[in-house]
């Protein structure tokens, strides 16, 4: 087979060796054009992508946290392609970038989280030398192509992603078009099997996203995850207080109406000879006492476990990462 033929379908030779999805005079980058970052950030430290390429596609491409909650992401997102950008900008969200793979088309309130096509994407080379010899890697980098396939369909949306910085600026939408058809030859639009399965749903929804990561964590009892769900979207207690406590306030509103309503009739002659009424205020009026007092002092506990549990987690992590460079040290002196 020449290089710039596609690969055989899945009823011709499922074990045909992993290719390039798309013929080599379609692609747009050339290898020696790729420029990959000095440094990433990985766990507590920065690694180069040199030193270990498999880990820094890994990081890039592979989706775990949405792999740990796949049988349920459903509940998160419909199994359809995404909405294009401008129809994104109808919706009134604002794109907001992510270099994470798992926040790609994750969207919250009127924010779309989407992550830059890489430079490396679109080069045939590349894909040969190092995305084909990993099925997982080649399955997650279609996925990611095709979903640059869903959100830019027309030149519209073309020009949106270029001023957003999702793909490269040199690029011109008449040689976009011929390679979006190259790769799209490639993928089988009714069954997906080329890529990989995250991309089986478009946009999923964060919120969602962050309960499910937390469920999943009550059932193998990590903490860690519980904490901070799928996405922290602040760090600030008050943020997290208005996004997550905001149906309390409605709650307290509703019980003043209530208190006030009852006060009204209990001033009225017929209402005050009423035992009925008179022991339904009695029982509500316990209920909104208690209950206001129950959810304030809830409140208050749950700031301060948290604040203990961030307090005693940055001093363990500080700890763990001494350790962790006095051991280097020794090893390299």
């Amino acid at each position: 087979m020449s290089s710039t033929s596609l690969p055989l379908r899945n009823d011709q030779n499922v074990s045909c060796i992993l290719q390039p999805p798309f013929m080599a005079d379609k692609g747009l980058i050339l290898a020696h054009e790729i420029v990959h970052p000095a440094a990433v950030r990985r766990d507590y430290s920065l690694a180069r992508p040199e030193s270990d390429m498999v880990q820094f596609l890994s990081d890039e491409l592979r989706t775990p946290k949405l792999d740990t909650i796949y049988s349920w992401l459903w509940l998160a997102g419909l199994p359809i392609a995404s909405r294009s950008l401008q129809r994104q900008c109808m919706m009134n969200r604002d794109i907001f970038l992510t270099e994470r793979p798992d926040e790609h088309l994750v969207w919250w309130h009127d924010q779309i989280f989407l992550k830059p096509l890489p430079d490396y994407l679109l080069c045939h080379d590349f894909w040969t030398v190092h995305l084909c010899k990993d099925e997982a890697l080649h399955r997650s980098a279609c996925g990611l192509l095709l979903s640059y396939a869903w959100i830019v369909q027309h030149k519209s949306d073309f020009e949106l992603a270029k001023t957003s910085f999702l793909v490269p600026k040199e690029l011109n939408w008449a040689a976009w078009v011929e390679f979006m058809k190259s790769f799209l030859s490639y993928v089988d639009l009714d069954t997906l099997e080329q890529v990989d399965r995250r991309y089986q749903y478009g946009e999923l929804r964060l919120v969602r996203l962050n309960l499910l990561t937390r469920i999943m964590a009550m059932s193998i009892r990590s903490k860690e995850q519980f904490m901070y769900g799928f996405m922290s979207t602040s760090t600030w207690y008050t943020a997290f207080l208005q996004n997550n406590f905001a149906w309390l306030a409605v709650v307290f509103i509703y019980v003043t109406l209530l208190l006030s309503t009852l006060q009204v009739g209990l001033a009225t002659t017929t209402l005050q000879e009423s035992p009925a009424f008179q022991n339904m205020s009695r029982g509500l009026t316990l209920v909104s006492l208690t209950g206001g007092f129950v959810s304030v002092v809830a409140v208050f506990l749950l700031i301060w476990y948290l604040f203990c549990y961030h307090l005693i987690t940055t001093a363990l992590f500080l700890r763990k990462v001494r350790k962790s460079r006095k051991t280097k040290g020794i090893k390299n002196a």
